[in-house]
């Protein structure tokens, strides 16, 4: 059995892609190759980090309203001369060595940041917000993604022109300005359909559920006589009915559950869409960006995960 590597001969463009591309290797091929090249040794455990998916991170969890972690893209690098010498023999190029800080976003690191929590925000007050104001907070939550999606996008393609534009090396059969613009849409579709899901939709319909049950859970306990005998013992106190204390009560305690809530639901929510993206649209764009894009034909730094393994059926070929 024999095969070509991906990045050479097999991709010279569109003419000459092969009718079947080898698929993406997973962690299990990965192992099972490792087996049948070394009956004597165990197969090592596969770097599953090599698909550069984002992931999440809550290293820099902080605050009442934890930091929502869409993930963070590989940058659109060209593989060069250093970087293949890191890959081999574990030096490291000077680029990386001068590089030492991480680029602040106004939009995931600044206060902008809570609008995402907008919506969340305006379910748990529903009670209290006039009849506008739930949408209200969505509209913003949802500008918020937009603002996001186009800030993200136009950040990948100047990287991406400035990177592959400046690359004399390339082959010359890549069409630069159509990959350019694919990965631009990689990060700008990645951002809103993630965006979306785990921030607004997800979120706001689980806060929504949280304080509907905890209303539902106090219609019962407010008919109980010892609680409607507190509510007329404190009625005095508080200088109003008893009918007011127990409106007070049941728009207040939903509303608390709901912002205590908050915390709780962003990470696991958060992993699972990024497990729900990372099995369907991710792979599928990355899929299309490495191959028909060109995206190994220009030899991408992120297109290095797509191995040779033969598809079942070819293994004895």
């Amino acid at each position: 059995m024999h095969t070509t590597g991906c990045k050479h001969s097999g991709c010279a463009g569109f003419a000459h892609l092969p009718a079947k591309r080898p698929r993406r290797c997973s962690c299990r091929d990965q192992a099972v190759q490792s087996s049948k090249q070394s009956s004597k040794k165990p197969a090592q455990q596969p770097d599953c980090e090599q698909d550069r998916y984002p992931h999440e991170d809550a290293s820099k969890d902080d605050g009442f309203f934890p930091r929502r972690q869409p993930g963070a893209f590989p940058e659109v690098k060209v593989k060069t001369f250093w970087s293949k010498a890191k890959d081999k023999l574990g030096f490291t190029a000077p680029e990386e060595a001068e590089s030492t800080g991480i680029e602040f976003d106004p939009l995931r690191d600044g206060p902008l940041r809570y609008l995402g929590y907008a919506n969340e925000c305006g379910e748990a007050f529903a009670a209290w917000l006039p009849p506008l104001g739930v949408p209200l907070s969505y509209a913003v939550a949802i500008s918020y993604v937009l603002v996001d999606t186009y800030d993200k996008g136009q950040r990948a393609y100047k990287s991406a022109e400035q990177e592959l534009g400046s690359r004399a090396s390339l082959h010359p059969e890549v069409n630069t300005g159509r990959l350019v613009k694919l990965l631009s849409f990689e990060r700008a579709m990645d951002t809103v359909v993630w965006q979306l899901l785990a921030s607004v939709i997800c979120p706001g319909y689980t806060i929504h559920t949280v304080v509907a049950l905890a209303h539902a859970g106090l219609i019962p306990l407010e008919h109980q006589a010892a609680v409607q005998q507190a509510f007329q013992q404190c009625a005095p106190v508080l200088n109003s009915s008893p009918e007011t204390v127990l409106q007070l009560v049941d728009k207040s305690l939903p509303t608390m559950i709901g912002l205590g809530a908050i915390p709780f639901i962003v990470h696991p929510i958060d992993n699972g869409i990024h497990a729900l993206m990372n099995a369907s649209f991710r792979p599928a764009i990355r899929k299309f960006i490495c191959g028909p894009g060109q995206g190994n034909l220009a030899d991408l730094d992120m297109c290095e995960d797509e191995c040779n393994v033969p598809e079942e059926g070819q293994a004895n070929a």
